[in-house]
C-alpha cells in the first residue's frame, strides 16, 4: 500500500522550515471547472514545523534525517525529501 507522504523543505520571510510526513499531492479544493477555489490552496500552519533554520542547507540536512526516523518505509518516506509537493509539483503556501 503506498503511503504517499514526503518531507517538506519550505522558506518563509527568511527562514527554511522542514514538515515531517506531509501528503506528495495537492490537497486544495477545486470547482467543478477544476480550479482552486479561493483561500483553499495547499496550506501548511508554521506550527506544524518540526524544524526552523537560517539556510536551505541546514534545513534540507536535518529534513533527511526527519524524513529517515518518520517514514513509514526503511529508508524513510516514500516520496522523500523536496521543496515541493513531489507527485504534482504543487506549492505550499505557509499560514503563521
Amino acid at each position: 500500500m503506498s503511503a504517499n507522504n514526503q518531507t517538506l523543505v519550505k522558506q518563509h520571510k527568511g527562514k527554511w522550515y522542514v514538515f515531517e510526513n506531509i501528503q506528495a499531492e495537492s490537497w486544495v479544493t477545486l470547482d467543478d471547472d477544476d480550479k482552486v477555489i479561493e483561500g483553499r490552496d495547499n496550506e501548511l500552519s508554521l506550527k506544524e514545523a518540526v524544524a526552523v533554520f537560517n539556510t536551505k542547507e541546514e534545513a534540507m540536512e536535518k529534513a533527511y534525517d526527519v524524513d529517515a526516523s518518520c517514514g513509514q518505509f526503511e529508508e524513510g518516506t516514500e516520496y522523500g525529501v523536496s521543496t515541493a509537493l513531489v507527485k504534482d509539483g504543487a506549492d505550499v503556501t505557509i499560514k503563521e
